[in-house]
């Protein structure tokens, strides 16, 4: 029985499902550097979050630790690539051929989990038939014959909010199932699709944020302390 079947992913709570991840990147960061144990005190501090959140979201999972040894991490990362299918090869499909697409086809990492992209286009003649990395664009008539061939469920969307939409319509036209959408638009889609947001401006309003309140706090700190000062 697949560890899936055992916990059902979506019965993760979706703020631990998101810690999951970020576990993942950093053990095997750890795994690589050539540790084998690591404690919930130390991911905790690394993260810069508290060791009882650590634990809580690591009750989901089926490795335990042990007192004053730790988690072993080899095992954990087993368990966290059986969840989210790292030893599953998966293609994908890029829509659009800009910067941030182009970047997206080149990038080395997606072999490390399993993703391999398998095709790029765009509807702009100009970079139909140009080369980004080993891949050659394609026109978008070639979409339904690509999404076949490499049997593809998921696409990103990299293209302008306004062609957005147009776009996702005709990927789950194709029976593409799951987007991951690099535009700024809120994408309408049917229930059974799955939508993954990447929406850089809403990233960097949350960072502009937390930079203001931590400025903010700052500041207060240094008036309460100057103001219990002796004159």
């Amino acid at each position: 029985m697949s560890l899936e079947e055992r916990k059902g992913i979506l019965r993760f709570p979706k703020a631990t499902f998101e810690r999951l991840k970020l576990y993942h990147a950093l053990l095997s960061q750890l795994h690589a550097e050539g540790k084998s144990y690591v404690l919930s005190e130390e991911i905790a501090e690394m993260l810069r979050i508290t060791p009882e959140q650590v634990r809580k979201d690591f009750s989901f999972l089926e490795t335990k630790g042990k007192p004053k040894v730790g988690y072993v991490i080899k095992e954990l990362l087993d368990e966290l690539d059986e969840l989210f299918g790292t030893g599953v090869d998966e293609n994908i499909i890029i829509i659009g051929a800009g910067h941030l697409g182009s970047a997206l086809a080149n990038y080395k990492g997606f072999k490390n989990i399993g993703i391999r992209v398998a095709a790029i286009f765009d509807n702009d003649p100009k970079k139909i038939g140009t080369m980004v990395g080993e891949l050659m664009v394609l026109p978008l008539k070639d979409l339904s014959r690509v999404i076949r061939r490499f049997k593809v469920k998921i696409a990103a969307i990299c293209v302008p909010e306004s062609s957005a939409q147009q776009v996702a319509d005709l990927l789950v036209s194709h029976g593409v199932k799951a987007l991951w959408n690099f535009s700024t638009r809120i994408l309408d889609v049917p229930a059974e699709v799955i939508v993954q947001n990447e929406d850089i401006t809403r990233g960097l309003l949350g960072l502009k944020h937390m930079l203001a309140e931590k400025e903010r706090i700052k500041a207060e700190e240094l008036n309460s302390v100057k103001e219990s000062s002796p004159k």
